[in-house]
C-alpha cells in the first residue's frame, strides 16, 4: 500500500482500515522516501478480501507522456471532511474531478492537478477543505499516476500535488510494486466502459470452440466452453534471445519443450508453428477470451488486463487482401463492439496494453507473405511493448523468418500419449454434458477407446492432433467401437458421418425440399474445394459459391430434380453438410482446411487433373493436397505423380528445393496403397541421400515418414558428427518398435550428448515400452522425472549422473527409487512431502544438490555428511543451514539468507548467488568480505547506492547485480570491488536512465556484460573505451 510519507513518519507500526471491512490491519513501513514524501506499507494479511478486490482488476501504473493538460482525471480519497462518527474513524469516499498539468511542477518532479471546480468548505474554517487527502491516488482513467502529498499554498485550494509513480519506482519502491508503466497521452472517460463491453463480446465470441462430432448428440451447434474443452499442448522452443546471460532458473537441458503457456511467459513476440488441426486457432481464441477478462492464471497472469486484437488473416484476405490499419484492428476480427471511442485502439497500443493475435500467416498467398511481415513489423515498431502471437503452418515461411524482428519461434508438438488420454476424456466429458441419457454408454466407450489407443500404435499416431483425435472420438462413438486404421479411411469415414449419416441419424431426410445423397454432396463440395485451392484462398463469397455450384450442376442434371436452384443447394450444404460455415460478412469456408484439402485432392484425382499438381510442389499451400491426391489415385497415376516429383528433385539446383521435392515424393509413396517396388526404392534412395537431417525442421518433417525412414538412418556406431543428435531426435519422434531398436543402440553410445537425447525421447513413447526396449540398464548423463510413472521405473535404469525429480514424494520413496551409485547431481523440485534428507547418505557419488520449493523440509542435518561441492537451496523456509566444508558454489533464496550463518565458516566457498530481491545487501556483503576464498558474487539489488556503506571486497573478481533501477553511482562498484575482472549488470529501465561507465575506465582486464529489460534503453556513457570487452543486450519487454 502506498501513502504519503508524512502520514506515517516516525511510526514503528501503522494500522490500515478499508471501508469494506472496517477492521484495522497492522502494517510495517517497507520502504520510504523523504524527498518524494512517499511510503510503502506492508501487511502480513489482506486488507480487503479477494472477493472485494477481484472487481478492481489488476493495478495499472502510468506516467505522463504529454506536455498538454490532461483532463478527465480524478482523485479518490478520504479527506477529513468525509470522516464522521464519535472519533472521526468512520470513513466515506470523496471523489474529485481534476486536470493534470504536466508542465506545472515538472522541475521538482511533482504531478500537479487542478480541480475542475473548487472544493467546498462547508465548515467555514481556515484549514483546507482538502485536509486529510494525503496518500490519495491520482487516476487517469483506471491508471494510477501518482500519490497525493500536499496542497500548495496560494492557489485557493484549487491545486493538489502528487508524487509521480515513475519517480516512486525509480527511487526504489520497485521491490514492492509491479513496474510496467503505461505512457498516458490522453484520457477518454468512455474508454473504460467500452473496454468492459469489448471484453464481454470477446468472451461471447471466443470462449467457445467447436468440437468435432459433438453436435450430433443433440445440440444445435457443436460449440463448447473452452474451459471444458481446452487442452494445454506442448511446444518446443528454438534458440531464443532470452538465452542472454542472466540469473535464470536452472533446469534440464531439454526444458525447451514445455507447455505452451509456460513458453509464452517471457516471450512477448512469438511465431507459433503448427500442423493443420494442431490447436493454433484454439490457443488464439483461448488467449483472447481469458486475457480480456483477466482470468489467466500462473504463467500467463502477466497478460491479464491486456486488450486482445484477433486478426484472422484468412478472413482479412478474403475481404480484399488489405491488411488492417490501427483503426481497423477491432473490425478485423469477428467482434464488432458498438461505440468505440475515437482513437481508442491507438491509446491502448501507446499504453503498451495491446495483445495482437495474428492467426494464419499461411492463409496469405505466398507472394503476399512478405507484405504481411512488413505490415506486422511496422505495426509493432510503431507501438513497442505490444505483445504478439502469430500462427503459421510449419513450412509456410522459412526458419527464423521473424527472428530479426525480435520474434521467438515455437513449434506445437504432436500430442503425447498423456495428452491424447486427456483429450479423449475431455471429449467424452463434453458428450456426457450434452447427452445425459447416454452417460453410461459414453463412459464405456471412453474406456474402450482408451484401451484401443493404448494397444494400437497406428491408431495412436493418427490421434496426435486435436482435430484428428476428435474425429476418432466421434467415429468411435458412431460405430460403437469400430475404427478406421489409415488416415484416408479416417477422413472418408468422417465425411460419410457428416454427409451421409448426419441428417439421417437426426431424422432430417428432406430438409429445405432438397434431396442430395452423400455422393452428390461430395461432388459439389469437391468443386468448391478445388476452386479454393486453385485460387489460393480459404474463403469464397456467396456469389462465388453459387457460381461454382452452377458450373458443377451442369454435369449433374439429377441435382436439379433433387433441389433446383444453386442458391437452394448452397443453403442445403451450409445447413446440413456440417462441412461448410458461413460468416456474417459474406464469407463461406470449410470447417477446417484439412477437409478442404481432402475434397480438393479427390476432385483432382476424379477429374484427371493430377498432372497439374507437380508444378505446385514447392508451394507449402499445395503440399497436403498433393499427398492426399496421391492417396486417392490409382496405382499408375500415383506412380506418374511420384516419378514426376523425383525427377524435379533430381533437376533442382539447390539442396533446399531438392529436399522438399524428395520429401514430398516420399510422403506420397508412403500413402499409396500399392506401388511399384522399384519406385519405392527410388524414393527411399533419394531420401537416403538427404540423411542425416540437418536441423529440427527436417527432423519434424521426416518423422512423418515413420518406419519408412528408420532403415535409412545410420547405426549408432556411425553417430560421430555434429548432426548425430538430429538422427537420434528423428528416431525418437518416429515412435515405433523399429525406431526403439536403434535407440537402444544409441543408449549405449559413448557420447553423453547422444545418450541424453535418447533420454529426452522417453515422453514421446509409451513409458513402459521405452524402458523395456531402450532404457533398461542404460547409463544416462541427464534425466528429468516429472511423472509418477517415470519415477516408479527409475530402478530399471543402469545409472543417472544428473537427475531432476519434480513432484511430491516421501523420503522413503525417494530412497527406494533413486539410483544409489553414480548419481553425481540431484535436483528435487516442487516436493511438498519431503521432510528430511537422511536417505542421501547412501549416495556416495553425490556432489551437487539442488532443493527447490520443498516447504515441508525442516531437517537439513544430512547435508554435512555429503561430499558436496555445489548446493542450491531456494524456497526452503525451515531448518538450519550449517556451514559445509566442501561446498564451492552456493546458491540460496532470499528467504533462506537469515539461516545461512557467517560465510567465513564456509572455508572453500568460491561462488555465491542470492536468488531474489535483496532489500538490504549490507549484511551479505559484509559477511562475504570475511569469506576466505569467495571470488564470485551474484545478487539482486535496487540501487548501486546501497553499496555506499560496504567496505571493499578485494578478492571478488566476478560480480553480477540484477534488478537495478538506480544505476547512476558506478563509482561505488570500483571502490567496493577493486579486483573486478568480470561485471554483469541487469538493468530495469522502466524510465530512461544513464549508466556512466567512465569510473570503470583504466581496468584493462575488466569485461562488462549489460542486459536491459523495459521499454527504455539506458544511455551508456563511456562504453566506447571498452571496445569488444563490453556486450549489451536489450531484452524483449515481457
Amino acid at each position: 500500500m502506498l501513502t504519503a510519507g508524512h502520514v506515517v513518519e516516525g511510526s514503528e507500526t501503522v494500522e490500515v482500515v478499508h471501508p469494506s471491512s472496517g477492521k484495522p490491519v497492522p502494517c510495517r513501513i517497507g520502504w520510504a522516501n523523504q524527498r518524494l514524501d512517499v511510503a510503502c506499507l506492508i501487511s502480513l494479511v489482506d486488507v480487503i478480501s479477494a472477493e472485494c478486490a477481484a472487481p478492481m482488476g489488476r493495478l495499472r501504473l502510468g506516467k505522463l507522456g504529454t506536455d498538454v493538460p490532461l483532463p478527465h482525471c480524478q482523485i479518490v480519497g478520504f479527506p477529513e471532511i468525509q470522516r464522521y462518527g464519535e472519533h472521526g474513524e468512520d470513513l466515506e469516499y470523496d471523489q474529485y474531478r481534476v486536470t493534470v498539468l504536466p508542465m506545472a511542477g515538472r522541475n521538482k518532479g511533482a504531478v500537479t492537478c487542478e480541480l475542475d471546480q473548487p472544493a467546498a468548505d462547508e465548515r467555514r474554517r481556515r484549514t483546507s477543505p482538502l485536509g486529510g487527502l494525503s496518500g490519495a491516488p491520482v487516476f487517469a482513467g483506471p491508471v494510477l499516476l501518482g500519490v497525493v502529498t500536499q496542497v500548495p499554498q496560494g492557489r485557493h485550494h484549487l491545486r493538489i500535488e502528487a508524487a509521480p509513480m515513475s519517480g516512486i519506482i525509480q527511487e526504489g519502491a520497485m521491490g514492492f510494486l509491479q513496474t510496467r508503466l503505461q505512457m498516458i497521452t490522453e484520457v477518454n472517460p468512455q474508454d473504460e466502459l467500452f473496454e468492459s463491453r469489448y471484453a464481454q463480446d470477446l468472451s461471447a465470441q471466443y470462449r467457445k470452440m467447436e468440437i468435432f462430432g459433438i453436435e450430433e448428440l443433440g445440440r444445435s451447434e457443436s460449440r463448447w466452453d473452452l474451459d471444458t474443452a481446452y487442452l494445454s499442448l506442448r511446444a518446443e522452443a528454438a534458440a531464443y534471445p532470452s538465452s542472454i546471460p542472466g540469473p535464470r532458473r536452472p533446469g534440464p537441458a531439454w526444458d525447451s519443450a514445455q507447455r505452451i503457456e509456460t513458453l509464452l511467459t517471457d516471450r512477448p513476440l512469438v511465431l507459433l508453428r503448427g500442423e493443420a488441426g494442431a490447436g493454433k486457432t484454439t490457443l488464439v481464441w483461448w488467449l483472447a477470451a481469458h486475457a480480456a477478462n483477466g482470468t489467466l492464471n500462473d504463467d500467463l497472469a502477466e497478460l491479464n488486463g491486456l486488450v486482445p486484437f484477433v486478426i484472422p488473416l484468412r478472413e482479412v484476405h478474403a475481404r480484399g487482401g488489405r491488411f488492417p490499419t490501427v483503426s481497423e484492428l477491432l473490425a478485423a476480427g469477428r467482434v464488432s463492439t458498438d461505440g468505440q471511442p475515437d482513437g481508442w485502439t491507438r491509446r491502448v497500443l501507446e499504453a503498451r496494453r495491446g495483445l495482437l493475435l495474428v492467426d494464419g500467416l499461411d492463409e496469405v498467398p505466398a507472394e503476399e507473405r512478405e507484405e504481411a511481415r512488413r505490415w506486422l513489423c511496422a505495426l509493432l515498431d510503431r507501438y513497442p511493448g505490444t505483445r504478439c502471437l502469430a500462427t503459421v503452418r510449419p513450412n509456410a515461411v522459412e526458419e527464423r523468418w521473424l527472428r530479426g524482428d525480435g520474434f521467438a519461434e515455437l513449434t506445437l508438438l504432436p500430442m503425447s500419449d498423456d495428452d491424447i488420454r486427456a483429450f479423449v476424456h475431455a471429449w467424452h466429458n463434453a458428450a456426457r454434458l450434452e447427452c445425459r441419457e447416454e452417460h453410461e454408454l459414453l463412459t464405456t466407450l471412453e474406456q474402450d477407446l482408451a484401451h484401443q489407443l493404448e494397444r494400437n500404435p497406428a491408431l495412436r499416431d493418427l490421434a496426435r492432433t486435436p482435430l484428428l483425435c476428435a474425429v476418432i472420438c466421434a467415429l468411435h462413438r458412431r460405430r460403437r467401437g469400430l475404427l478406421p486404421t489409415t488416415r484416408w479411411q479416417l477422413y472418408r469415414a468422417a465425411l460419410a458421418m457428416l454427409l451421409g449419416g448426419r441428417d439421417a441419424g437426426r431424422g432430417v431426410l428432406n430438409a429445405e425440399h432438397v434431396r442430395l445423397d452423400s455422393d452428390e454432396q461430395h461432388t459439389l463440395l469437391q468443386r468448391l474445394a478445388i476452386w479454393l485451392v486453385r485460387m489460393g484462398q480459404q474463403q469464397l463469397t456467396h456469389a462465388q459459391a453459387v457460381r461454382q455450384l452452377s458450373l458443377a450442376m451442369r454435369d449433374m442434371p439429377q441435382t436439379q430434380d433433387h433441389g433446383g436452384a444453386p442458391e437452394k443447394i448452397l443453403r442445403f450444404l451450409l445447413d446440413r453438410s456440417g462441412l461448410l460455415q458461413e460468416r456474417a460478412d459474406d464469407a463461406i469456408q470449410f470447417i477446417h482446411r484439412t477437409f478442404q484439402d481432402f475434397l480438393a485432392a479427390k476432385e483432382f484425382h476424379e477429374s484427371g487433373y493430377l498432372e497439374e499438381l507437380p508444378q505446385h510442389a514447392l508451394s507449402e499451400y499445395w503440399q497436403d493436397v498433393i499427398v492426399l491426391a496421391a492417396g486417392h489415385a490409382a496405382r499408375p497415376a500415383a506412380g506418374h505423380l511420384i516419378t514426376d516429383l523425383l525427377g524435379r528433385g533430381d533437376a533442382a539446383e539447390h539442396r533446399g528445393e531438392q529436399y522438399r521435392l524428395y520429401a514430398l515424393a516420399a510422403r506420397c509413396a508412403l500413402n499409396v496403397q500399392s506401388l511399384n517396388s522399384g519406385l519405392i526404392e527410388m524414393a527411399k534412395d533419394r531420401i537416403g541421400s538427404l540423411m542425416p537431417p540437418r536441423d529440427r525442421e527436417e527432423v519434424e518433417d521426416l518423422a512423418g515418414l515413420g518406419d519408412w525412414v528408420v532403415g535409412l538412418l545410420p547405426d549408432a556406431e556411425q553417430l560421430r558428427d555434429r548432426v548425430a543428435l538430429n538422427t537420434v531426435r528423428l528416431l525418437g519422434r518416429v515412435r515405433s518398435a523399429k525406431a526403439r531398436q536403434k535407440l537402444r543402440q544409441c543408449a549405449a553410445n559413448p557420447e553423453p550428448d547422444i545418450r541424453a537425447e535418447v533420454a529426452r525421447a522417453w515422453d514421446l513413447h509409451p513409458l513402459q515400452d521405452y524402458v523395456d526396449e531402450v532404457l533398461d540398464g542404460a547409463h544416462l548423463p541427464d534425466l528429468l522425472v516429472d511423472k509418477p510413472a517415470k519415477f516408479l521405473r527409475l530402478p530399471r535404469l543402469g545409472s543417472v549422473a544428473k537427475l531432476t525429480v519434480r513432484g511430491s514424494y516421501l523420503a522413503e520413496e525417494l530412497d527406494a527409487q533413486l539410483p544409489a551409485q553414480r548419481l553425481e547431481s540431484l535436483a528435487i523440485w516442487d516436493n511438498e512431502a519431503i521432510e528430511c534428507l537422511g536417505f542421501l547418505r547412501g549416495r556416495p557419488d553425490l556432489s551437487v544438490l539442488e532443493l527447490q520449493d520443498c516447504p515441508a523440509l525442516w531437517d537439513l542435518s544430512a547435508l554435512r555428511d555429503l561430499g558436496l561441492t555445489a548446493l542450491r537451496l531456494t524456497g526452503i523456509t525451515q531448518g538450519d543451514i550449517a556451514p559445509h566444508p566442501g561446498v564451492r558454489h552456493l546458491e540460496v533464496g532470499i528467504e533462506s539468507l537469515g539461516r545461512l550463518g557467517e560465510l567465513e565458516a564456509w572455508p572453500n566457498l568460491r561462488a555465491l548467488t542470492v536468488e531474489g530481491y535483496c532489500r538490504n545487501p549490507l549484511w551479505i556483503l559484509r559477511s562475504a568480505r570475511r569469506a576466505p576464498r569467495l571470488t564470485r558474487i551474484a545478487l539482486g539489488i535496487d540501487s548501486l547506492r546501497e553499496l555506499q556503506p560496504v567496505e571493499a571486497l578485494p578478492r571478488v573478481e566476478r560480480l553480477m547485480l540484477t534488478g537495478l533501477w538506480d544505476y547512476r553511482d558506478t563509482r561505488e562498484l570500483g571502490r567496493v570491488f577493486p579486483g573486478l575482472r568480470r561485471l554483469a549488470l541487469g538493468l530495469r529501465t522502466t524510465v530512461p536512465g544513464t549508466l556512466d561507465l567512465r569510473d570503470l575506465h583504466g581496468r584493462p582486464d575488466l569485461r562488462v556484460e549489460l542486459w536491459s529489460s523495459g521499454p527504455s534503453e539506458p544511455d551508456l556513457v563511456g562504453a566506447e573505451a571498452f571496445g569488444d570487452r563490453l556486450r549489451f543486450h536489450q531484452l524483449p519487454q515481457a
